[in-house]
């Protein structure tokens, strides 16, 4: 062998035994480990990094969120897109004006109004359900009154409304010992604030002036009302009548006429049988034959009752057209267990004299100062009139004029200087009421014409508005592809489950 052939195989011996050492493979795991490692704080890094975006991008997206939620459109009305804060205002507005209304026997009836969106309005619907509903009904009609007055051109100074909202929210954020914000988001919706609703309370004071006069354009003639009264007398007459009850005395414990195994209750409380009840009202009734002649000596007196008032068990005999004075009945009211003796006195028109007056009511300048500048003015109507543009809070848009006024209407003495007899029309007075802070002045135009002429006419005129109204908003659509608005689905079930029923065979 040669000395280079033999250096070349110790060579390569050697390398082969250098690659399998047990220090080299520790150094290569080592390196292996190394680069691992490397490797995995890389990747641990980038994780962080893609972590922290995350959450830098949720924290930059509140904003984002906040404001899809405020623009959200809940609904589209009529083609009009209502959002959040839109739909909140709305629905609040009538929440809060029932809770307002009907809080007293909210709270009888064991309902808390705090959570009174909770509890059940009806068979169907929630209370939140039903102030949805009538929250989509009032942005309706905003939608159809506000496209008739834009059609028409019709505008109206609502400065002094808004101004005095303004004052008003500040006030009751301080008696709610809340700030100006957090009283809005009480009052009108989570997102509401002065300026987000601002538009929308604008609106509605300019659609309140514009109902206001459009409803005082159905204003009938005088022979709508006759004919109205003609047709509807019972609802407008006065009744003057005597009424006596006479209770049956049922028993407070068994009697012979008990039912097996009557007995007193723990709490004392003893329900009559058939048949016990029976005899008390049999002896009620002979009782009631006997005094029947003497109701209009004994009985209790009823004077200028309209029908409405008066008790249901006697209201048909009392308004029967045949009905004379001197007449009497007696009935039967099985249900409360005693007997009516009824004695009828007179059925008459409501005649009470009415007045009429122009009034202007304010809370920003003093009763001596408008009546100073009247005077100075000239002290004529028309010089009232523009008094009245001037400075009244709450015109009627007929320069002041108030029609069918009693005088109890009137805060304070002004309804003791009204119906002085001696009243003469151009006699003006100025009051300030404490209570209300409001200061009257009132221009005396003269009587008016009977009471039952106003109710009538008012009456005309409300319905009126209201068909107007209808026919206004029954083709306005309303799409809710979000389903946000519960109760429609609600009363289609209903209405569908009813329609079952009424075609389901009787007995079934």
């Amino acid at each position: 062998m040669s000395e280079k052939k033999e250096s070349a195989e110790k060579t390569t011996v050697t390398e082969e035994k250098t690659v399998r050492t047990h220090y080299d493979i520790k150094m290569e795991q080592r390196a292996k480990a190394k680069q691992r490692a490397k490797r995995e704080a890389w990747v641990w890094r980038t994780v962080g990094l893609v972590i922290l975006a995350a959450i830098l991008a949720l924290i930059l997206s509140f904003p984002i969120r906040r404001y899809l939620a405020i623009n959200e459109t809940v609904c589209t009305i009529g083609g009009r897109d209502v959002s959040r804060v839109e739909f909140d205002y709305n629905y609040n507005m009538i929440k809060n004006a029932y809770v307002k209304n009907y809080g007293s026997y909210l709270s009888y009836y064991g309902m808390d109004v705090n959570t009174i969106e909770n509890e059940m309005y009806d068979s169907t619907l929630t209370f939140r359900d039903y102030f949805t509903k009538e929250a989509v009904e009032r942005i309706k009609t905003t939608v159809a009154l506000t496209e008739e007055l834009e059609k028409e051109g019709y505008t109206c100074d609502i400065t002094k409304d808004y101004d005095e909202y303004l004052e008003a929210m500040k006030e009751g954020a301080k008696e709610a010992d809340l700030s100006l914000g957090e009283y809005y988001k009480e009052s009108l919706g989570e997102y509401a604030t002065q300026r987000r609703v601002e538009k929308f309370v604008k609106e509605s004071f300019l659609i309140a002036h514009y109902s206001d006069d459009k409803q005082g354009s159905f204003t009938p003639d005088d022979a709508a009302i006759d004919a109205r009264y003609a047709e509807d007398a019972d609802d407008y007459d006065l009744f003057d009548y005597n009424l006596i009850r006479v209770a049956a005395e049922l028993p407070t414990e068994p009697t012979e006429l008990a039912d097996e195994g009557a007995a007193v209750g723990e709490d004392g409380s003893y329900t009559p049988s058939e048949a016990e009840v029976e005899a008390a009202m049999k002896e009620a009734k002979a009782k009631a034959d006997d005094i029947e002649d003497t109701v209009f000596d004994d009985g209790d007196v009823h004077t200028g009752e309209r029908a409405a008032s008066v008790n249901y068990q006697v209201r048909n005999w009392l308004t029967d057209p045949s009905r004379k004075e001197g007449d009497t009945t007696i009935v039967e009211a099985d249900t409360t267990n005693c007997y009516y003796i009824a004695g009828f006195v007179s059925r008459y028109k409501d005649t009470a004299t009415t007045l009429t007056a122009r009034i202007i009511s304010t809370s920003e300048i003093t009763g001596d100062v408008i009546y100073t500048e009247y005077v100075n003015g000239g002290a004529t109507e028309d010089v009232f009139i523009s008094l009245v543009d001037k400075y009244s809070d709450s015109g009627t848009g007929n320069g002041g004029l108030y029609e069918g006024l009693s005088g109890g209407e009137l805060p304070g003495d002004l309804g003791v200087w009204i119906l002085n007899s001696d009243r003469v029309k151009g006699d003006v007075t100025y009051y300030y009421d404490e209570s209300s802070t409001e200061t009257y002045v009132i221009y005396y135009v003269g009587e008016g014409k009977p009471s039952w002429y106003y109710t009538i006419r008012n009456l005309i005129e409300s319905e009126s508005m209201d068909a107007y109204l209808a026919g206004l908003t029954a083709t306005l659509t309303v799409d809710d592809p979000k389903g946000n608005l519960r109760y429609v689905s609600l009363e289609q079930t209903a209405a569908m489950l009813q329609e079952v029923q009424n075609a389901m065979p009787i007995g079934e």
